[in-house]
Order: structure tokens, then sequence, then C-alpha cells
């Protein structure tokens, strides 16, 4: 029982950083080539902080920190995508028994749900842009950058929770290796004289 909760705290951990990293890189990629006028990181960040100012001179990661807001918004990333596959380690895994992908669509579905009405509702009550429902104020594609965003942030956290989760992935290996030499053991050497080709048994050695 602690072995199993323990593979799933670190798949939670690493689903969650691995899915967050996903879906901000895409939808900040995104806002830089105009696809979105949702600058995601910074809005959350700006949510969370109350205010925000530009920062000069300071470098990027993931291209989201540019801005007193940037960090905390890729914390408050991260946060919640431990907080969205903890959820599917409660609910959506045990409920919905089919292959990975299919719970990875699911758990896109929750975050496009979660993205479009409670990350944009907040914003567009407590901040001064509008944003609308799904980012609807922030351009007419952004509500296919937040699902799209989501639905790969679901597939990676899912796929990575489920292959940690797994038994075949603490297998020891030590096994396969013991019966891989004990069949390279089995084999039979092959029936090979150590005389030159010329030579015959009978034949004496040289100086004799």
């Amino acid at each position: 029982m602690r072995t199993l909760v323990i593979r799933n705290l670190i798949g939670i951990a690493i689903g969650a950083a691995a899915g967050a990293v996903v879906f901000l890189v895409m939808i900040q990629g995104a806002f830089r080539h105009g696809h979105t006028g949702l600058d995601f990181n910074h809005v959350l960040g700006t949510m969370i902080r109350g205010s925000a100012e530009e920062v000069t001179g300071q470098s990027s990661a993931l291209g989201v920190v540019g801005d007193t807001a940037g960090p905390t918004g890729l914390y408050a990333t991260l946060i919640a995508a431990g907080v969205l596959l903890l959820l599917h380690a409660i609910f959506i895994a045990p409920f919905v028994r089919r292959a990975w992908w299919v719970q990875g669509l699911v758990l896109g579905a929750v975050t496009t749900l979660v993205v479009g009405l409670v990350f944009c509702g907040v914003a567009d009550a407590r901040l001064d842009t509008p944003t609308g429902l799904f980012g609807v104020d922030s351009g007419g594609r952004t509500p296919l950058v937040i699902i799209l965003c989501s639905l790969a942030f679901g597939l990676v956290a899912t796929r990575c929770y489920s292959l940690i989760v797994s038994q075949g992935w603490w297998e020891d290996t030590l096994e396969d290796e013991a019966a891989a030499i004990e069949a390279v053991a089995e084999l039979e050497p092959a029936d090979e004289s150590l005389e030159l080709a010329e030579q015959g048994p009978e034949q004496g050695r040289v100086g004799a």
C-alpha cells in the first residue's frame, strides 16, 4: 500500500510538471505568434499578485518570465497542474478504465473547463482588460488555443502518470539480466580443435 502511494505521488509530481511545461510553452507561444491576445502567465500572475510591472534585462524561462508577475504565474501553473493530476488520480483514473489517452482526453476536457470558465471568468471580473469566458474577448481563436493547450496538457500529464504508477515501470531488471546470463551459459560450446589444419591428431609435436 505504501509503495502504491509513493508511486502515485511521484507520478502526480512528474506528470504535473511535464504537462504544465507543455501547456505553458504552447499557450505562451500562441500569444507570442499573435494567435491569441491572452497572455496566460502574465494574467495569472497579476491575478495573484494584484499588480505587475515590466522587467527589462531579465532572462526568460519558457518564454513566460518577463515581468514581476511572471514567476508567480509559473509557480501557480505548476501548483494548479498538481491539483488537476491529484483529481485525475482520485476520480478519473479509477472510474475511466480505458486507455491512457482516453483518460488524457477526459483530463484535457476538465482542464479546458477550468481554464475557460474559472480562470477566464475570474480574470475578466478582477482585471481591467476584458477576457471573457474562454477568452473570447482576447481574440476569436483564443477558445481554440485554450482547448488545444488543455488537451495537450491532459495527454502528456496522463501518459507520464500512467507510466510511473504502472507496475512495469518499477520492476527490477536484474531478473531479466540473470535469465539472459543463464541462457548464454547453457549454450553448448562449439567442438573446435586447437590443432593446426595441416596437423592431424596423430602427428607428433614439432621437434619431438
